[in-house]
């Protein structure tokens, strides 16, 4: 039997047990697949658990490692995938009813990629329909934190958040449009790294966004995030976005460099919009870099409308993709009334609407270049409160503040929402760092500062029925 302590570690120690055989990626996997079917069940963290192809894939990859072929970080390291990446031979639900039987004969191109690098895949995990909608907007039911079992997980990687933190999996994919990272990472108390647009492929991914859609990973810690990003990046013919940029999780002298950074944060509104323990909790994260000798300046950000461009954009776009489910009359297995109403008025968006938020975009990107030519990183709270219970309704979590977030996602920009404290009711805060295009080392270098002289990543939930 594997100590539970073992189930949490991050992938770094989890690899170095594994490389020098002393941890079976079997047995990690039988201890994974065990604690999923005792506790997925109160979180609806998983979707499908894939027992059989689990057992294989780490069958494999011990035989391959006794044998003396070790392929990298993952070899032998379980995962699980949100349920809009296609795997071959299972089904693929997209969280959403109408597509419960819907069977994708090709697995996507990122569990290609963790398949050739040994990494084990034990199930896909629970997501908001369609990637959008309140708690209970999901096929199988609310996904829950593991911190605290009547409050959401957040969306729309709702399972693959839950999943890490409960210590299910090693680490999870996810995806975001707009905040579908950064907010189950602050809910669940783990690390999300959403990459810059086009660094991961989407080729068989559900699309929500042709031009906002973003592959990225939710992990225990942010080394992991560097780990993972750097073997999933790279150009895919499959996905005509893809960038040809490496990168490189390692960073030479990582303190000196954060040190060098310009950081700026801008002052949200708390009080109207979020929790006071948050903004407390964000007051503290900046002293913490300040005693790092890092300054961090207020900024202001240009200004537009971000919200409603991201909102016509995504709609728009979203009604094109989802439009044969209308078509065929099916939109009424959405669960969520809003839902269904986003899916028919995305089809009456004129396209002079359209066509001018996307030129807006490209006026605002330019300004935005602009920005980053004052600072380097941008701090900021990942949700402006904490996790909500799972009656919740869109307008009750996400009423408006952290317009940021809306910024960051139609510009494409890269960020990391790491775990800075909890609130009064001990649900986790998230702390989110935000870089340029293609910054990640700066961003992932300086959660990897914080968490050297933090220990919040480290703390762990007990799950409650």
């Amino acid at each position: 039997m594997i100590a539970e302590e073992v189930l949490y570690s991050p992938i770094s120690e989890l690899a170095k047990l594994i490389k020098k055989k002393k941890l079976s990626p079997v047995q990690l996997t039988e201890e994974y697949l065990s604690r999923i079917e005792t506790l997925s069940p109160r979180l609806n963290a998983f979707v499908t658990v894939t027992t059989d192809l689990a057992l294989q894939q780490a069958r494999a990859a011990e035989q391959e490692i006794n044998a003396g072929f070790y392929r990298g970080p993952l070899h032998g390291i379980p995962y699980a995938a949100k349920d809009l990446f296609a795997v071959k031979g299972y089904p693929t639900t997209w969280g959403a009813k109408p597509y419960a039987q819907q069977i994708i004969d090709q697995d996507a191109t990122v569990i290609i990629k963790l398949r050739n690098a040994g990494a084990v895949l034990l199930g896909k995990t629970a997501m908001s329909e369609l990637a959008g909608g309140p708690p209970t907007a999901s096929a199988t039911g609310a996904c829950r934190t593991p911190w605290d079992t009547t409050r959401w997980s957040g969306g729309s990687s709702s399972g693959s958040g839950a999943a890490v933190a409960a210590g299910l999996c090693a680490f999870a994919l996810g995806t975001e449009t707009w905040g579908s990272i950064m907010t189950p990472a602050s809910f669940c108390g783990v690390a999300g790294l959403r990459p810059t647009f086009g660094r991961i492929s989407r080729a068989g991914a559900m699309t929500l966004s042709w031009t906002m859609d973003k592959v990225g990973v939710l992990a225990r810690d942010a080394a992991d995030t560097a780990t993972l990003l750097s073997i999933l990046n790279g150009k895919d013919d499959e996905d005509p976005a893809t960038l040809n940029i490496v990168f490189k999780p390692s960073l030479p002298k990582m303190r000196e460099h954060v040190q060098s950074l310009r950081v700026g944060f801008v002052k949200e509104e708390y009080e109207k919009w979020g929790e006071p323990d948050v903004s407390d909790a964000f007051d503290e994260a900046r002293r913490v870099f300040q005693q790092l000798g890092i300054e961090v300046q207020e900024i202001q950000l240009p200004d537009y409308p971000y919200e409603t461009i991201a909102a016509t954009i995504i709609s728009s776009e979203e009604a094109s993709a989802f439009e044969p489910l209308v078509r065929e009359g099916k939109v009424s297995g959405i669960i969520d009334p809003d839902r269904r109403g986003e899916l028919l008025g995305g089809q009456c968006i004129p396209a002079v609407d359209y066509l001018r938020c996307q030129r807006l975009r490209l006026q605002l990107t330019r300004d935005v270049v602009s920005l980053f030519e004052r600072v380097d990183v941008i701090l900021g709270s990942s949700t402006l409160a904490c996790a909500p219970l799972i009656a919740a309704t869109m307008s009750d979590i996400f009423g408006g503040g952290n317009t940021i977030e809306a910024l960051e996602n139609l510009v494409g920009l890269p960020a990391i929402s790491i775990p800075c404290g909890f609130n009064r009711a001990k649900l986790p805060i998230g702390l989110k760092i935000i870089g340029r295009t293609c910054a990640e080392h700066d961003v992932i270098a300086m959660a990897r500062i914080f968490q050297a002289a933090t220990d919040w990543h480290k703390k762990r939930p007990r799950i409650r029925k």
